[in-house]
C-alpha cells in the first residue's frame, strides 16, 4: 500500500469535520485555490499556513508538520508526546520509566537475535 499523501491526509481531516474546501479555506483564513492546491500536492504547506490549518481542523501543528515532512520526529512519538501531557508529572516519570525499560527490553532481544542467526 502507498503511504499516504499529505494532500490526502488533509483531505482525510477537512472531511471528517465536514467542511467542504470553501469551509476550511475560510476557518483557516487562506484562500478556497490555496486549500485545493494543497490537497492535490500541487504545494507544499509554509509553516504558517500549517498553524492556520491546524487551528481550524483542531488538530496538533507538530501532527501537520510531521506529515508534511517538515520534521524528523515520527507521527507515532508526537501522538505519544501529545497524549503525555495530559497526565500528571508523578504518572509521566513512571510512564517514561515503563516506556524505556520497554525499549531496552526491546533492543536486548533485538542483539539476542543478531547472535543467534
Amino acid at each position: 500500500m502507498d503511504k499516504m499523501t499529505f494532500g490526502q491526509f488533509l483531505v482525510g481531516l477537512r472531511e471528517k469535520r465536514g467542511f467542504s474546501q470553501r469551509k476550511l479555506a475560510e476557518a483557516a483564513n487562506i484562500t478556497n485555490s490555496t486549500v485545493s492546491r494543497i490537497e492535490s500536492n500541487q504545494v507544499k504547506p509554509d509553516p504558517l499556513t500549517l498553524e492556520k490549518l491546524s487551528q481550524a481542523l483542531s488538530v496538533e501543528k507538530s501532527l501537520l508538520m510531521t506529515k508534511c515532512g517538515y520534521s524528523e520526529i515520527p507521527e507515532d512519538f508526537v501522538v505519544i508526546a501529545r497524549k503525555t501531557g495530559e497526565v500528571k508529572e508523578q504518572q509521566r516519570e513512571k510512564l517514561f520509566n515503563l516506556l524505556n525499560e520497554t525499549i531496552d527490553s526491546f533492543l536486548a532481544g533485538i542483539d539476542e537475535d543478531n547472535k543467534e542467526g
